[in-house]
C-alpha cells in the first residue's frame, strides 16, 4: 500500500516590514522618538502619562500619538480601569530585545538603543 502524500504546507506569510521613510520620519522628532522609547520597555501607557514623560502638553503628545499609530508604529488597546482612555503600545511588529545596556528596537533595516 502506499502512503498517502503530505499535505501541501503554506509559506510563512513574510515579516510585516515598516517603509523605511516612515520609521526614518518618526524617529527624526525628538518627540516621538521619545515616545517610542518609553513604549520599548513594554508598558502600555495613556496619553496622559506619556505627555508627562515627554514634558508636552497633552493635545501635542496626542498629535504625535496620532502620526505614530498612522505610520504603524504604535497600537491602541481599551484602558480596563477607564474605559474612555487609550492604551498605547508598541506595535508586535517592532521586535524589542533587553540587553546588557537597555533596549533595542530592530526595525530590520536600523536599529535603535534606548
Amino acid at each position: 500500500m502506499s502512503q498517502p502524500a503530505a499535505p501541501p504546507t503554506l509559506p510563512a506569510p513574510p515579516p510585516q516590514v515598516i517603509p523605511a521613510d516612515t520609521v526614518y520620519a518618526a524617529l527624526g522628532d525628538p518627540t516621538r522618538r521619545r515616545i517610542l522609547q518609553i513604549l520599548a520597555h513594554g508598558q502600555s501607557h495613556t496619553a496622559t502619562t506619556l505627555a508627562g514623560n515627554v514634558g508636552k502638553r497633552l493635545d501635542a503628545t496626542l498629535k504625535h500619538l496620532v502620526a505614530l499609530r498612522g505610520a504603524g508604529l504604535v497600537v491602541t488597546a481599551e484602558n480596563p480601569q477607564d474605559g474612555r482612555r487609550l492604551l498605547y503600545r508598541l506595535t508586535p511588529a517592532i521586535p524589542v530585545t533587553k540587553t546588557t545596556t537597555g533596549w533595542e528596537m530592530d526595525f530590520g533595516y536600523c536599529m535603535v538603543r534606548c
